[in-house]
C-alpha cells in the first residue's frame, strides 16, 4: 500500500518537473494553492503534492505590425507544491515551484518554506517563513514600441535577472470546520531586478473558509471561502461557495472583483476505495471574464486544472506478548 502511494506521489513530481524548463501568480482555485503565498500552511495535513495549470484570458495575443508575427501574451501558470509534516522539526516543510508566463515575460520561481506548528484551542496553528528565489526573463525582441523608431523599451532592458526574497505567514485550521490565514510575500523587494529594471511589490493576503453541514441533508456540506489580496495600492477580493457531497464530488462558483465569475467542479473519485489512489483529487474551473477583454473578442475566458494527492504514513503499533505470568514485571517480547 505504501509503495503504491509513494509511486503516485513520485509520478506527480515527475510530470511537474518535465513541464517546468507578474508579481504573485493568481489562481481561481486559491483554496488549493495556499502554500505559495502562505508558508504557515506547510505540513498542515499529511504528505501532499499538487500540480496546477492555469490559462488566464485565453486567446489574448500580440501582433507585430511590421512582420505580422503573432505572440501569445495571455498569462499562463504551471505550479507544483509539495509539503509534509516533519515531527523532528516540530512543524512542516514545503516546496513550491512555478512557471509564470505573461506578456513577453517569463518567471520561474522556487520557494522553500518551514512552518512551526502548535495545537491551540482545539485547532492547529502554523507560523512559517519561506526563502524565495525567482528567475525573470524578458523576451525583449518581442516588445513592440508604441511608435516607430522608439528605442526606449528595448535599449534599457536586460534579458534576464535573479531575485531573492522572503515570505511570512500564519495559518490556523480547526479540523473539518474552518480555517484562516494571514501572510505577506516579497518582503525584501530590493534584492535583484537591476537588469530588467523591475522591483517587486509587497503583497498581503487574508484567507478564510468555513464548512457546515446542511441541516436537512447531512450528506451535503456548504463551504464558503474568501481571499483578500492587496499591494497597498489596489485591493482584490475573491468570494467562493462550494457544495460538497460526502467529500466525493463538489461544485460551485467564485467571483473575483473587477475580473471574472468562475465555475468550479471537483471530485475525489476513489475516496471510498482502500487502494493507494484514495487520496487523489481532481479539480477544474472556468473563468468567465466580466471585463471588456472578453466582450471585445480578445479572449474567451480562462481555465484551470488541478491534480492533488495526499496520504499519511501510518506505522503499525507494536504488539507485545508474554511467555508466562511470572514474567509480567519484565520487559515484554516485541513482535514485528
Amino acid at each position: 500500500m505504501l509503495k503504491g502511494k509513494l509511486y503516485i506521489f513520485i509520478v506527480l513530481l515527475t510530470v511537474a518537473t518535465a513541464g517546468f524548463a507578474q508579481q504573485d501568480p493568481q489562481f481561481t482555485q486559491y483554496m488549493y494553492t495556499i502554500l505559495p503565498t502562505n508558508p504557515g500552511y506547510a505540513g498542515n495535513a499529511g504528505i501532499c503534492a499538487s500540480l496546477h495549470y492555469r490559462q488566464q484570458w485565453a486567446g489574448f495575443t500580440d501582433v507585430d505590425p511590421n512582420t505580422g508575427e503573432e505572440y501569445k501574451t495571455s498569462p499562463r501558470d504551471i505550479l507544483l507544491t509539495v509539503h509534509s509534516p516533519i515531527k523532528a522539526l516540530h512543524g512542516g516543510l514545503g516546496l513550491t515551484i512555478y512557471n509564470d508566463a505573461y506578456g513577453h515575460q517569463n518567471d520561474i520561481a522556487v520557494k522553500i518554506a518551514y512552518a512551526f506548528r502548535m495545537n491551540i484551542g482545539g485547532g492547529n496553528l502554523g507560523i512559517g517563513l519561506s526563502a524565495d528565489f525567482l528567475s525573470r526573463a524578458l523576451r525583449v525582441k518581442e516588445f513592440i514600441p508604441g511608435s516607430s523608431g522608439d528605442p526606449t523599451i528595448v535599449s534599457n532592458l536586460g534579458d534576464n535577472d535573479m531575485y531573492v526574497d522572503f515570505s511570512l505567514g500564519a495559518y490556523y485550521q480547526m479540523q473539518d470546520k474552518w480555517y484562516a490565514g494571514l501572510s505577506a510575500t516579497q518582503l525584501v523587494s530590493s534584492i535583484g531586478g537591476d537588469k530588467v529594471n523591475q522591483r517587486g511589490a509587497r503583497h498581503f493576503y487574508a484567507l478564510g473558509g468555513y464548512s457546515f453541514s446542511v441541516p436537512s441533508n447531512p450528506n451535503w456540506t456548504l463551504k464558503p471561502s474568501a481571499l483578500l489580496k492587496t499591494d497597498l495600492t489596489m485591493v482584490q477580493l475573491d468570494l467562493t461557495l462550494l457544495a460538497d457531497y460526502n467529500n466525493l464530488i463538489w461544485f460551485g462558483a467564485s467571483y473575483r472583483m473587477i475580473d471574472a465569475v468562475a465555475l468550479i467542479v471537483g471530485a475525489k473519485p476513489f475516496i471510498n476505495s482502500s487502494t493507494a489512489v484514495r487520496g487523489l483529487e481532481i479539480v477544474a474551473s472556468y473563468d468567465i471574464n466580466t471585463s471588456k477583454i472578453m466582450s471585445n473578442g480578445r479572449s474567451y475566458g480562462g481555465y484551470e486544472f488541478c491534480l492533488k494527492y495526499c496520504f499519511n504514513i501510518v506505522t503499525k503499533p507494536s504488539v507485545y506478548g508474554y511467555k508466562g505470568t511470572r514474567l509480567l514485571g519484565n520487559k515484554p517480547i516485541e513482535y514485528r
